[in-house]
């Protein structure tokens, strides 16, 4: 049961890798190909303009189309993918280019939930620590300080 157990939660962490790549390269509908059609995904609240939650495959794209408007370009660094069974710990550092010349760099942080090989829903966080308190880890772990 072990070995079952270790490798769903291996394809939990290689799912997540493969939907941030997806984020990264702009590609939503590979993002959406690894959600499930009923996807929660739960802004964290730090970016204004934006809906706390966004539901489905279609309330996912409104979230890509609101969020992306406001940069000209962005990525996510993925630092960290941590493995806690149904849930992956997503710990890496947010770097977008505004439309009006501003830059940012900061941590981000999801938590994401995988059922029957797909991500059901997804958290979002400001910092490390409050993913992995979420998780239940240890939050001494938590974002690096710049």
């Amino acid at each position: 049961m072990l070995a079952i157990i270790d490798c769903m939660s291996e394809e939990n962490v290689e799912l997540a890798r493969r939907a941030y790549d997806a984020w990264n390269r702009g590609d939503v509908d590979g993002v959406l190909a690894l959600c499930h059609p009923e996807l929660e995904y739960h802004a964290s609240g730090i970016y204004p303009g934006l809906d706390a939650v966004y539901e489905g495959h279609e309330g996912f794209r409104k979230f890509e189309r609101d969020f992306r408007a406001t940069w000209e370009s962005l990525s996510i660094d993925i630092e960290r993918l941590e493995d806690h069974g149904e849930q992956v710990a997503v710990l890496g550092t947010f770097e977008a280019r505004g439309r009006d010349g501003m830059s940012l760099r900061r941590p981000m942080a999801n938590r994401v939930t995988i059922r029957d090989g797909l991500a059901v829903r997804i958290d979002a966080y400001g910092e490390w620590d409050q993913a992995l308190e979420a998780i239940g880890q240890d939050a001494s772990r938590g974002s690096p300080t710049e």
